[in-house]
């Protein structure tokens, strides 16, 4: 799958549907899953990382009460979406109400997935962090200690040892 990258800008149409980029609408053939992400925007994962992602969440040990709640919020608000013939994805006015999308909004290519945000959310977060990202301020968790570690959620699940 190619890496999906850029922020393309859209109008929801009266139907609550967005058009995705052209060159994103390949990854998800297979589907799209929609659920909140942090940040209030969705995130939108391929089936292989909806899978992955899935797994990972997953893996938290029941008697974890942080892995539990993360895991009731990740998958109570997730919903498995198709593409229509011209590249548009419907979103379910609970998700919309979720993250406060209204009929402006940007989408956001994020590598192995794309987000969906407001647009004045986006610009908003965009302008809150962009001095941070410029000096080198901003860095990713564990990103000096080894690549890609703890990508896409602030961390690992826990296990329990027996």
């Amino acid at each position: 799958m190619a890496e999906l990258l850029g922020t393309h800008s859209y109008s929801l149409d009266p139907k609550g549907r967005v058009s995705l980029p052209a060159r994103f609408r390949a990854a998800f053939d297979e589907g799209l899953w929609l659920t909140v992400g942090q940040d209030r925007c969705l995130y939108c994962f391929p089936r292989a990382e909806w899978e992955r992602r899935s797994r990972e969440v997953g893996a938290f040990a029941l008697s974890d009460r942080d892995g539990r709640a993360f895991s009731r919020l990740f998958f109570s608000a997730a919903d498995e979406v198709r593409l229509d013939a011209q590249g548009r994805v419907t979103i379910p006015q609970r998700l919309r109400d979720a993250v406060g999308i209204n009929k402006e909004v940007v989408v956001l290519g994020v590598r192995e997935r794309i987000e969906i945000w407001d647009r004045a959310e986006f610009e908003r977060y965009r302008d809150a962090h962009a001095d941070a990202y410029e000096n080198g301020d901003l860095e990713p968790r564990g990103a000096r200690s080894a690549p890609g570690a703890n990508a896409g959620f602030d961390r690992a699940p826990r296990t329990t040892e027996g």
